[in-house]
């Protein structure tokens, strides 16, 4: 298998795990299959369409290659005809959106570095294809995005850390290797589930001699309040 092979499969399974993402998101939700199917899609080309336009990608990659949208819409559609007869546990979703944000962190930095990017652009890059994706999900299904609870554990933070890496062994590299890739990707995976296991969190911004109250006090404050 060629490295452009390997990069191709990639980023074809990273569209199928987000597009199942989205799927199992509108659980509850009272959508039809079409509004599943739509979830889903955006979920899985999102990301990697804002990309595109940052990088004056012309024609978009689902676009120039419709096999991207057609795994996309399949996932979706697989993944609402099994959700009506098999439960799933929330961990599922959390470990398949961990697996997409792996995917599409390091194909993002790859996508950029290969349009001559400097390496700061490239590490963002790889962040937003790995989290505008699961963004535009939450806004759709009516939750915060997760990127931005701030009781949430990391999830851009370990995009930024795989890209980067990626990006710094690439430059010392003589020429690509999938077997970087697969190291970093396993990098943003592994430190995503131990931020979800540990329950990781980055420092929160509180004023000196505020007393930040949890969601349950702010609560009842909001109760006892006439």
């Amino acid at each position: 298998m060629t490295y452009g092979e390997f990069i191709y499969l990639a980023d074809l399974a990273g569209v199928a795990v987000f597009a199942t993402t989205g799927a199992l998101a509108a659980q509850g939700k009272r959508l039809d299959i079409f509004g599943v199917v739509i979830l889903g899609i955006v979920t899985a080309l999102g990301g990697g369409s804002l990309r595109d336009i940052a990088l004056d990608a012309h024609p978009l990659v689902w676009i120039a290659d419709p096999l991207y949208l057609w795994v996309a819409i399949l996932s979706s559609v697989l993944a609402f005809i099994l959700c009506r007869y098999i439960q799933y546990p929330r961990r599922m979703l959390l470990l398949l959106d961990a697996l997409g944000l792996s995917l599409f962190a390091v194909l993002g930095a790859q996508k950029a570095m290969a349009f001559g990017m400097p390496d700061t652009i490239a590490v963002m890059m790889g962040v937003v294809t790995g989290v505008a994706g699961g963004m535009i999900r939450d806004l759709l299904t009516g939750q915060v995005p997760l990127i931005l609870q701030w009781n949430g554990e990391m999830y851009a933070t370990c995009a930024l850390v795989g890209a980067g890496v990626f990006v710094f062994f690439s430059q010392v590299m003589a020429e690509p290797a999938y077997w970087l890739d697969l190291s970093a990707m396993t990098i943003v995976l592994v430190f995503r589930m131990a931020a979800l296991v540990a329950k990781l969190r980055l420092p929160e911004f509180i004023v000196a001699g505020h007393k930040l109250e949890s969601p349950e006090e702010a609560r009842n404050l909001e109760k006892k309040d006439p």
